[in-house]
C-alpha cells in the first residue's frame, strides 16, 4: 500500500495556497533564527500583537508553505551521499518509486547530466552501501548512478536565512545550539522519541510532546531544551520555494585542490544564496545547493565563482526542475508540504 504521494501529488487536501507577503516573510524569518520563539516575542520585535502572528503561522503551515522541522546536525545523521541518477525510463516514475524510501531524505528531478539527484542517508556504511548497490543500482528504470560521498558539512540547509529581517530585528532573536567539542553523543531512546516528534512539527508544544511520549511536561522541556542546546538536534525552518521569491534552485559540482578545499567551501558558504556545501569524495569533492530569484542569477553566481577563487573548477551544474522531497518532508509540484515520509 502506498504510504507517500507520488511526485507533485498531495497527501492530503491543502488550505487555501495564499502568497507569502512581507510579513509572512519577516515571521519565517524570525523562525528561522528562533525556530521556538514565543508568538508574543515574535510579535513585538515585528510590531503586530501575538494572534496575528500565530494566525499567519497556522495559515502558512496548514497550506504547506513554511514548516519547522528536526534534524539531527554534521556527523550525527549517519552516512551519507549524493546520488546523481540517470534513468532508462520515466523520471518521474523513478523518483515516485523512491521518493517513500527512508534512506532518500532528499530528491530533486534535475536538468543537465542526471535526471534525479538524490540525497541518501543511511546509519552505517553497511546500510548506506547496500542502498546504493541493491536499491538504486538494481532498478530496472535506472541506467546509470554516481555517487559523491558527504565527508563533512561545511553549510546546512537549515543555517540558511531569507533575510527579510533588519539588523536589529535579527539581533533580537537567539541562535541555538553552539556546537561543543567531542564526539557526538547518540540520543536515548527517550530522546530520539522526542526527536521524532520534533521532526513532525519542530514548534510541537511541550505539553504534547509529554503526552506522546508518556512523560511530564517538564521533563520534555528539559530534554527538548538539552537536545537543542547541545547541537544534538537543530530545528530547521524551511519555506516552499517558489513563494518566497526564490524560484531557482541550481546545484555546482566544483573541483578544488585539495590544500584549498576547506577555505573555498568556507568562502562559498558565505554566499547569501548558499543552502547547503558539502565536501565530498567522488567525481568533485564540493558540492552547492543554491537558492535563486532569476535563471539569470545562475550565470551570474558561476561568474562570480570562476572569477573570484582562482584554480577552482566548476565541473558541472543543474537546474532543479522540482523538488519532490526534502529532508524527509513531501512536496508537491509547487514545492508545498504535503506531509512527512521519513
Amino acid at each position: 500500500m502506498r504510504t507517500h504521494a507520488p511526485t507533485g501529488g498531495a497527501a492530503e487536501p491543502l488550505a487555501a495556497d495564499p502568497d507569502l507577503d512581507g510579513l509572512d516573510l519577516r515571521i519565517v524569518s524570525a523562525l528561522q533564527i528562533e525556530p521556538r520563539a514565543s508568538w508574543a516575542k515574535v510579535g513585538t520585535v515585528l510590531g503586530v500583537d501575538a494572534v496575528t502572528v500565530a494566525r499567519r503561522w497556522n495559515r502558512l503551515r496548514a497550506a504547506g508553505l513554511a514548516w519547522v522541522t528536526a534534524y539531527e546536525p554534521g556527523p550525527a545523521q549517519g552516512r551519507l551521499a549524493v546520488v546523481e541518477v540517470e534513468c532508462a525510463g520515466n523520471p518521474m516514475e523513478v523518483a515516485d518509486s523512491l521518493v517513500g524510501d527512508q534512506e532518500c531524505q532528499t530528491l530533486d528531478l534535475a536538468s543537465g547530466g542526471r535526471d534525479l539527484l538524490v540525497g541518501v542517508c543511511a546509519h552505517d556504511e553497511v546500510a548506506l552501501a547496500d542502498y546504493l548497490l541493491k536499491r538504486l543500482g538494481t532498478g530496472p528504470q535506472i541506467r546509470a548512478v554516481r555517487t559523491q560521498l558527504v565527508t563533512s558539512f561545511v553549510r546546512e540547509a537549515g543555517d540558511w536565512r531569507l533575510g527579510e529581517l533588519s539588523a536589529d530585528q535579527a539581533a533580537r532573536f537567539t541562535e541555538h545550539g553552539a556546537r561543543e567539542p567531542g564526539a557526538p553523543v547518540a540520543p536515548t531512546g527517550l530522546e530520539r522519541a522526542v526527536l521524532a516528534a520534533l521532526r513532525e512539527d519542530g514548534r510541537m508544544p511541550a505539553t504534547t510532546i509529554a503526552a506522546r511520549t508518556d512523560i511530564p511536561v517538564r521533563r520534555a522541556r528539559e530534554i527538548v531544551q538539552r537536545l537543542l542546546r547541545h547541537r544534538r538536534v537543530a530545528l530547521w525552518t524551511d519555506v516552499a520555494r517558489a513563494k518566497c521569491g526564490r524560484s531557482v534552485q541550481a546545484w555546482f559540482f566544483l573541483q578544488v585542490p585539495a590544500r584549498r578545499l576547506a577555505g573555498v567551501a568556507a568562502r562559498l558558504a558565505r554566499l547569501d544564496e548558499a543552502r547547503l556545501v558539502v565536501t565530498t569524495v567522488g567525481t568533485y569533492n564540493l558540492a552547492v545547493c543554491v537558492w535563486m530569484r532569476e535563471l539569470a542569477d545562475v550565470t551570474r553566481l558561476e561568474a562570480q565563482i570562476e572569477d573570484g577563487l582562482e584554480g577552482v573548477r566548476i565541473a558541472d551544474r543543474c537546474i532543479t526542475l522540482r523538488t519532490a522531497k526534502r529532508a524527509g518532508h513531501l512536496l508537491d509540484a509547487q514545492g508545498r508540504r504535503t506531509g512527512r515520509a521519513s
